[in-house]
């Protein structure tokens, strides 16, 4: 059913809603989370650019998420053919990439974990976190001291 509409509770949202094709599945769940598959990515006006990416299946789940492109243009992480057949990528248009933010309570200390990119092929709605295995990133990227000039 293409327009099916899937209701949801998250404990800092409440009730959501997401069309069934907009779901994102997670064949292989997220690391550490690996029960929960099945996604949606939200956005909240007073937090942009970043996204909520939240478990419709755990209410307490939920990532701050950032397209990286965004604050790092030259952000060229090696993904593998294996990876992108893993997500049935027919055309690299269809790929699109998040991260996953840590937030603190200082400004200064928000980080974007750029060395475990979530790629999402956007024909399919399939996801996965990769693992690079790529020095130059880590988990840990200050995104304000990035935006400073």
């Amino acid at each position: 059913m293409k327009d099916e509409v899937i209701r949801f509770k998250h404990v800092r949202f409440e009730e959501q809603e997401v069309s069934r094709e907009r779901v994102i599945e997670f064949p292989d769940g997220v690391p550490g989370f690996e029960q929960f598959k099945s996604f949606a990515v939200f956005s909240n006006p007073e937090s942009e650019p970043f996204q909520w990416l939240l478990s419709i299946e755990n209410e307490q789940l939920g990532f701050v998420v950032i397209n990286p492109l965004m604050i790092w243009a030259e952000y060229d992480p090696r993904i593998s053919r294996e990876d992108l057949k893993s997500l049935e990528v027919d055309d690299p248009e269809d790929v699109v990439i998040y991260t996953i933010v840590t937030l603190t309570d200082d400004p200064m200390g928000v980080t974007a974990n750029l060395s475990g990119p979530i790629l999402l092929n956007s024909a399919n709605m399939k996801a996965r976190q990769l693992a690079l295995l790529d020095d130059r990133y880590t988990t840990k990227h200050k995104i304000l001291d990035t935006l400073q000039v």
